[in-house]
């Protein structure tokens, strides 16, 4: 169940291994299984980019059957069935649960017509009318989404303000050196930051089609933002609230080896299980499928992560959190590498700007090196 990245490289995988049995993806929204880091990106820019991972043809050749715009309701483990929100029932033989994550949305901006969060296709799309209609746009979360939106937004010329709670974008995952510098270089591109600055309510009134509509946004210390959009980038839940009574906890899918849970013949992959990141996703769907076929897990790797804002792609190897980077900066332009330590050992390597060599070096450093058997004495 779930039609995104994770249950996309689990189906990939699974024909790439030989595998010829059917295969069913279910996923709630009404398109072909597509990519959502450029929702935030270059999606905005462009009407005309097609985030899809593959044209419909590709899973009619491949013997995929799509079943759009079904969104799983109930499972039941002893039936080996999913119900569908139409009360369809769909068997399984083997299922993976990647049905992925919802956005976290604020109370105070309930029952607003232009407040949004942007974590699907008909999210970017709405952004992008608002953006092209030269909507000042005001971004509630200054973490990797919503300073992608912020940059995103600059590009098109949309004046943008992104409230932060935290007194850093970005500081308690990559440190506060490279927060300071993402502050700076945001301030830099003409996006107005309120760090260290909580929500307070919105104010508002009725637009042209009697819609209620924010206007200002009002902060805890009685500042108040002017804005013709909102978009809430505060974090994701995962979507698993119908797993409800199936014998597995909804709030957080706990997994074994190749995404295997506490269910006969049940796996899961991707935000769904909190991983959070389009790596993670990719791996876990590809680890499924070879868990569902018998075989022997991959070689493991280091988390990682990218993110493509300021015209700038920052990727990160490894796990920075609670780590502190010693920085080397280019002396002109924006390009750095940051190498995290901890108890001795290098944790995570931070690079902003730099060439794809470097990311092989870097993935080389955090990479766990293969353990040789020792031969009996």
């Amino acid at each position: 169940m779930g039609g995104g990245l994770a249950a996309q490289r689990c189906c990939e995988t699974l024909r790439a291994l030989g595998h010829d049995g059917p295969i069913t993806i279910a996923g709630a929204e009404g398109t072909e299984p597509y990519d959502r880091p450029p929702l935030s990106k270059a999606g905005l820019a462009d009407a005309s980019a097609d985030p899809r991972f593959r044209p419909r043809e590709w899973y009619a050749s491949h013997g995929v059957e799509l079943r759009l715009g079904a969104a799983a309701v109930r499972l039941r483990p002893g039936a080996r069935t999913v119900e569908l929100a139409g009360g369809e029932r769909l068997r399984y033989d083997d299922l993976l649960i990647a049905t992925g994550s919802r956005p976290v949305l604020l109370p105070a901006l309930a029952g607003f017509a232009n407040v949004q969060a942007l974590r699907a296709l008909a999210d970017a799309r709405r952004l992008r009318v608002a953006l092209s209609a030269g909507a000042a746009v005001t971004v509630i979360g200054g973490g990797l989404i919503g300073l992608e939106v912020a940059s995103s937004a600059r590009r098109l010329g949309a004046p943008v303000t992104v409230v932060e709670a935290a007194s850093l974008p970005l500081g308690g995952l990559l440190g506060p050196e490279v927060g300071l510098r993402l502050a700076a270089w945001h301030r830099e591109d003409g996006a107005d930051l309120r760090l260290g600055a909580a929500l307070a309510s919105a104010r508002g009134g009725r637009g042209e089609a009697a819609e209620r509509r924010i206007e200002e946004v009002v902060l805890a210390d009685g500042s108040r933002i002017a804005t013709d959009h909102v978009v809430v980038a505060v974090g994701v839940r995962p979507e698993s609230g119908w797993l409800e009574g199936s014998g597995l906890d909804p709030r957080a899918i706990d997994t074994g080896e190749g995404g295997r849970t506490a269910l006969p013949h049940v796996f899961a992959a991707g935000d769904v299980t909190g991983s959070g990141h389009w790596e993670a996703a990719a791996r876990q769907g590809a680890a499924a499928a070879r868990a569902l076929l018998g075989l022997p897990p991959a070689p493991p790797a280091p988390a990682s992560f990218w993110s493509d804002q300021l015209g700038l792609r920052l990727q990160c190897v490894g796990a920075p959190a609670g780590a502190r980077p010693t920085i080397a900066a280019d002396a002109e332009g924006r390009s750095f590498e940051a190498v995290y330590r901890r108890a001795g050992r290098t944790s995570a390597v931070l690079l902003a700007g730099r060439s794809a060599a470097d990311l092989r070096a870097a993935r080389r450093l955090l990479t766990p090196e293969p353990q040789l058997e020792r031969s009996a004495a």
